[in-house]
């Protein structure tokens, strides 16, 4: 089980907490909220939205909704469903890119600027050096040291740029 699937089975068990005849909000809030800080970040909209849930105690209120479901066991519901959906919805979405970037070869977003920039023979001689068994740092800060200025920030800055490596660094 992935760490994405373990949260949404947590969150599942706490969606059917609600239903509990022995339900407490501020308890049920401050497990989900947890469960949510470590999966999204402190600060996320879905975790403001679960702190927000609570019973509206005025006369109006409780005049108009008496013998009706509680209507904070129903927000807690459907506010928690749709972050679960989200969770799932977004765990498709990193499945489909990962299959995307394994299937593709991964580092081309790398190789490709430097078989733009470089010339044949710098080409050769990088290759050379890095499929070396032994080879040392030293080594490739003098090839690149040697290399124009502007050849580097090239180079480095296709890598940055290139869609795949947005997409590497999201997931990270």
């Amino acid at each position: 089980m992935t760490p994405k699937e373990s949260y949404i089975t947590l969150l599942k068990e706490q969606l059917n907490k609600v239903d509990d005849r022995a339900f407490n909000l501020s308890s049920w809030k401050k497990a989900t909220c947890l469960v949510l800080e470590s999966y999204f970040g402190m600060n996320a909209p879905q975790v403001k939205a679960i702190e927000k849930i609570d019973y509206a105690y005025s006369s109006w209120t409780l005049r108009d909704e008496s013998g009706v479901t509680d209507p904070v066991k129903t927000d807690c519901k459907s506010t928690l469903s749709m972050i679960i959906r989200e969770m799932e919805i977004i765990a498709d979405t990193d499945t489909k890119a990962d299959n995307q970037i394994e299937t593709s070869n991964d580092l081309n977003f790398v190789w490709t600027p430097l078989e733009d920039e470089l010339t044949g023979a710098s080409l050769k001689k990088l290759k050379s050096l890095l499929t070396t068994t032994n080879v040392e740092s030293s080594e490739i800060e003098k090839f690149l040291k040697d290399l124009p200025g502007q050849t580097t920030i090239n180079v480095l800055q296709s890598v940055l740029m290139s869609e795949s490596f947005r997409n590497w660094i999201t997931k990270q």
